[in-house]
C-alpha cells in the first residue's frame, strides 16, 4: 500500500514539474516576444537625424521637423499673419534669443511645435539630484511664463538613466487668461561628458522619450 502511494505521489510530482516547466517556457517566450517587439518599435520609429556638428551630437526627431538658424526662424515668425499665436511665437523667440548659450531651432510648421536645444557646461547628476533639477527647471518655466504673460503648472518630473546616460524630464502646462493652453516639456541629458537641455513647446502633450533614446551623444 505504501509503495502504491509512493508511486502515485511520484506521478503527481512529475506532472506538476512538467506543468511548471511548460509554464516557465510560455512566460519566457512571451517576455522575449515583448522585448523583441519593443526593439522593433524603436528601430522602426519614423524620424530623421539632425547633426549638431559643433557639439558632435546626432539628434533624432520626428520626420516632419525642419532645422532653422536663429535668423531664418525669426524671419519665419515675421512672415506669419497677425494673430495671438504670432504674438506668442514672437515673445517666445525673444525669450530664447536673449537667454544664455547658443540655441538650435527645430520646427514642425504644421503643428507649430517648436523644439530648441542648448548646450551647457557638463553637469553629471543622479537620482539624488532630482529635487534640485526639478527646482531649476520650474524656475526656468516660471521665467518663460512671465515673459509670455502666462502661468506655469508642473505636471510631471522624472529621472531615468543608466551607467552612461542620465536624463531628467519635466512637463509643464502653461495657460493664459484667454483660456489658451500649451505645454513645455523639458529634458536635461548628460552623457559622454556633455550636458544639453531640450525644450519642446507644443499645443498638444506628446511623449518624445523614444526619440531621446535614439539620440547619439559622442
Amino acid at each position: 500500500m505504501r509503495t502504491c502511494n509512493q508511486h502515485i505521489a511520484k506521478s503527481i510530482l512529475d506532472v506538476f514539474n512538467k506543468t511548471l516547466v511548460l509554464f516557465i517556457c510560455v512566460i519566457s517566450s512571451t517576455s522575449c516576444k515583448e522585448k523583441t517587439q519593443s526593439q522593433i518599435d524603436k528601430e522602426t520609429l519614423p524620424g530623421d537625424y539632425f547633426e549638431l556638428k559643433e557639439d558632435n551630437i546626432k539628434l533624432f526627431l520626428p520626420v516632419y521637423f525642419q532645422e532653422f538658424s536663429e535668423e531664418t526662424y525669426g524671419e519665419l515668425i515675421d512672415a506669419l499673419p497677425d494673430s495671438n499665436e504670432k504674438q506668442i511665437e514672437k515673445k517666445r523667440f525673444n525669450y530664447l534669443k536673449f537667454s544664455k548659450g547658443s540655441t538650435y531651432y527645430f520646427k514642425d510648421i504644421a503643428s507649430s511645435t517648436l523644439i530648441t536645444v542648448k548646450m551647457h557646461k557638463y553637469m553629471p547628476f543622479s537620482k539624488n539630484e532630482s529635487s534640485f533639477l526639478l527646482g531649476f527647471l520650474s524656475n526656468q518655466c516660471a521665467d518663460y511664463a512671465f515673459a509670455l504673460g502666462s502661468e506655469c503648472k508642473k505636471l510631471q518630473g522624472r529621472y531615468s538613466g543608466n551607467a552612461k546616460t542620465k536624463v531628467f524630464k519635466a512637463v509643464y502646462e502653461l495657460s493664459k487668461e484667454d483660456n489658451y493652453t500649451y505645454y513645455n516639456t523639458m529634458y536635461i541629458i548628460s552623457s559622454n561628458s556633455k550636458t544639453l537641455s531640450m525644450n519642446i513647446y507644443s499645443n498638444t502633450l506628446e511623449n518624445y522619450n523614444q526619440f531621446i533614446e535614439k539620440t547619439v551623444i559622442r
